[in-house]
């Protein structure tokens, strides 16, 4: 399913009406009703029926729900916000129908909003304010939705809680905190990523007429990452005649001493993603613990990988094995780099000359991570990332905030801008970790339906790693690999929870459960 902006909603809504003939008055009519639909439909036992409208569109949804419920024996009250004789044309019909109707219709103003006991009503429909809305609620706008908010009653939003900005950016002011939100056509980018998502509550989305070809339109950049997403592309994988050579080598990088698991858990959960071969490169002393732990893993080392050397000519010792690593070693199609790898200088030396060799190794597809960003961060300072090649950054915020110099909260209010232009300055692609995960090339993105708050802990990054950079050699793109890596990490996650009814996790809880949510994914 597409996730639009408010322009590129607006645009679809007038070609609806402007070229295909679908007069405003029908779709509003289709979106109203829809309202109401859902509200017979799910709140059975609610009699009482509280209908805040605005004058523009949004509040014209509201007059035809209202209607339809009142229609069907509800009791229903209108209240509207703003200067009546502002409503718009469309919305004016159906205010008319209700007035017609003998619905009970109070305008509101400092002294109505004061003396309404919301208290009496089992829902409150909040059709304030629409998708065209930017700033902060005013007047008897930010009133009502105070009002609204200290009620204790359930809310529904229409198309979008009241205040809250379409296109991902953080409200400036009161916002409704809707229970369930009803919106038309298309999810809004603020629906469904965060900080917005937290004020929608249950999403539904209504279909209200627009063509398939304008709601499925290729021009509309962004996807939201469901099941049916995924399921496609991952059924386009299967193949009876493979073996450990045509499934991919991945090269893993990291796990130096005293933070080996990270590592680890990145490994096991590449095997468990489908992963044919891998390699780890990791420090002689790091070898020493791993090597055997993982009997499928194969490990090597570097003479001058060595932490405690403090020999003066480490850097040059390390370029050398590293040209002689990628030499006498068989060919990698893919590189996961950083997890547990430190933030010593030696480390940065490794780091350094590892993505310097990149365009002479063969590798195609190198995944970021990790520790991996930290020393990034210091490289783009001084080059950019040699060319020719597919890169996938992972960051949380931490991570963005100091690759792209922005404040960790600045990132967190708007995060797919943030994501986008992280793309654009890297040239890879951005796998932005948190709550609705966000894939970006900078032009098309992804924001992801699984997951859940106990995927915070400590390695879950890692294991996203490890199936991230598995999927990396697979048949899809790597735009499509990050994306399905992060919907099947949160599925993991959330068939764990599912399964221990406990909102408690382990990284290895994760792994365990990652061959049960690929299967689950091509079901």
């Amino acid at each position: 399913m597409k996730v639009v902006t408010a322009e590129q909603m607006r645009k679809i809504d007038s070609i609806a009406i402007e070229e295909l003939g679908i007069p405003g008055e029908v779709l509003m009519g289709y979106a109203g009703k829809s309202i109401a639909d859902y509200i017979i439909s799910s709140f059975m036992s609610v009699k009482k029926i509280a209908v805040f409208c605005g004058t523009g569109n949004n509040g014209g949804d509201g007059f035809v729900a209202a209607y339809f419920l009142f229609n069907k024996s509800y009791y229903v009250d209108i209240f509207i916000a703003g200067d009546i004789k502002k409503v718009s044309n469309t919305s004016n019909i159906y205010l008319n129908i209700c007035k017609n109707s003998d619905i009970n219709i109070t305008l509101l103003d400092d002294q109505t909003i004061e003396n309404i006991d919301l208290g009496k009503y089992g829902l409150i429909v909040d059709a304030l304010l629409g998708t065209g809305f930017k700033g902060s609620p005013r007047g008897i706008f930010k009133d009502s939705i105070a009002k609204i908010n200290n009620s204790g009653v359930k809310i529904l939003s229409v198309d979008l809680p009241s205040g809250l900005p379409s296109d991902g950016e953080a409200p400036e002011g009161e916002v409704v905190k809707a229970d369930y939100t009803v919106t038309m056509g298309l999810p809004k980018i603020s629906l469904v990523t965060y900080p917005g998502k937290q004020y929608t509550g249950i999403l539904q989305i209504s279909d209200i007429g627009f063509p398939v070809r304008l709601s499925n339109s290729p021009g509309l950049p962004i996807d939201l990452l469901d099941s049916d997403y995924v399921r496609i592309r991952l059924s386009l994988l299967k193949d009876a005649d493979s073996h450990k050579g045509t499934a991919g080598h991945v090269l893993l990088i990291g796990g130096f001493d005293g933070m080996e698991g990270a590592i680890i858990m990145s490994a096991v959960s590449a095997f468990e993603t489908g992963a044919g071969l891998a390699t780890l490169l990791t420090t002689n002393q790091a070898r020493n613990i791993i090597a055997g732990q993982i009997p499928e893993l194969m490990t090597r080392t570097l003479d001058s990988l060595n932490l405690q050397t403090q020999e003066k000519n480490i850097q040059k010792n390390i370029i050398e094995d590293i040209n002689k690593f990628f030499k006498e070693s068989r060919h990698f199609d893919s590189m996961i780099i950083g997890p547990g790898m430190g933030r010593t200088e030696i480390s940065s030396y490794i780091f350094n000359s590892i993505i310097n060799k990149l365009k002479d190794s063969g590798i195609k597809k190198v995944l970021i991570d990790g520790d991996g960003l930290f020393h990034l961060s210091v490289y783009l300072k001084f080059n950019p990332l040699p060319g020719n090649i597919s890169y996938l950054l992972s960051p949380h915020f931490n991570e963005a905030s100091k690759l792209l110099e922005k404040p960790v909260d600045e990132i967190k209010k708007n995060r797919l801008f943030y994501a986008k232009e992280l793309a654009k300055k890297t040239s890879a692609i951005v796998l932005l970790k948190g709550p609705a995960t966000i894939i970006t090339d900078g032009n098309n993105s992804l924001i992801n339906t699984t997951g859940n708050p106990a995927l915070g802990t400590a390695g879950s990054g890692d294991v996203l790693s490890g199936i991230t950079g598995a999927l990396l050699l697979k048949d899809i793109s790597p735009f499509n690999a990050a994306g399905i890596g992060a919907y099947i990490h949160g599925l993991a996650g959330d068939m764990c929870v599912e399964k221990s009814k406990v909102p408690v996790l382990k990284a290895t809880d994760i792994i365990n459960n990652v061959r049960a949510a690929l299967d689950k994914s091509t079901k």
